[in-house]
């Protein structure tokens, strides 16, 4: 598949009874305190070899599986394939997010990252690992079990020193390859500010689209109705 806009944006999402481990999240990685509006424009990731620009996605919802079901669907197809990487934050022994992950993966785009970040802290790093051995080649993505404790700091590396929790994504997205994005030394800063539109909004719009555009017989008006669509949505993806 070959994309036509760039791929830079992070979603954060979390299911409401981890909704405070997801503003503490938000803050230890991506230095952002912004959790009340859905998207934050313009952040930067930087490293010692880049700069990115990137917006950052910030959802949360009653039901993972749910949420899943409607985020696989094709009408969200241009939103899934501008997510550089998709971070989700749940207790995986209540939401079992791993039985999702096949029907997920599948319609995910194959340089999107996934990280399933655990927030029960009974789930010692074993059981971890053992999810991490079963997904490490079931597709060509970056897919990710990751422990991660509020009350105490995780360590971070085995005893192979191998990065575990935060630094582990940190490293994750560092590696990760920014399809279409502007990659800049550290001394180069875009000024240019997009505009911006609320996450479930553009989800409306991508789904009212599609069922205006197979209302439309001719072929000719139909696919300039899709290029407008295409154009007017890009200002927000």
């Amino acid at each position: 598949m070959v994309l036509q806009y760039p791929q830079n944006k992070i979603l954060v999402l979390s299911d409401h009874p981890h909704n405070f481990s997801k503003t503490q999240f938000l803050q230890d990685l991506f230095h952002c305190s912004s959790t009340g509006i859905s998207i934050v424009k313009d952040q930067t990731w930087e490293n010692r070899y880049y700069k990115v620009h990137f917006d950052l996605y910030i959802d949360s919802c009653k039901d993972i599986p749910v949420w899943v079901e409607e985020f696989i669907t094709p009408e969200c197809e241009p939103l899934r394939n501008v997510m550089a990487g998709i971070i989700l934050i749940t207790d995986i022994r209540q939401t079992k997010p791993q039985e999702l992950l096949h029907q997920f993966m599948i319609a995910a785009h194959r340089n999107t990252f996934v990280v399933l970040v655990n927030v029960n802290e009974e789930v010692e790093q074993d059981e971890i690992d053992e999810l991490n051995e079963i997904w490490s080649n079931a597709f060509t993505n970056v897919i990710e079990f990751v422990n991660w404790k509020r009350s105490k700091p995780t360590v971070n590396h085995n005893d192979y020193g191998e990065k575990l929790g935060l630094d582990r994504i940190q490293e994750i997205i560092d590696t990760h390859d920014w399809l279409k994005c502007e990659v800049l030394p550290a001394t180069k800063i875009r000024e240019e500010i997009p505009n911006e539109m609320p996450l479930e909004q553009i989800i409306r719009n991508l789904q009212s689209a599609r069922l205006k555009y197979k209302s439309i017989e001719n072929s000719s008006e139909a696919d300039a109705f899709a290029n407008e669509m295409a154009d007017e949505l890009s200002r927000y993806l």
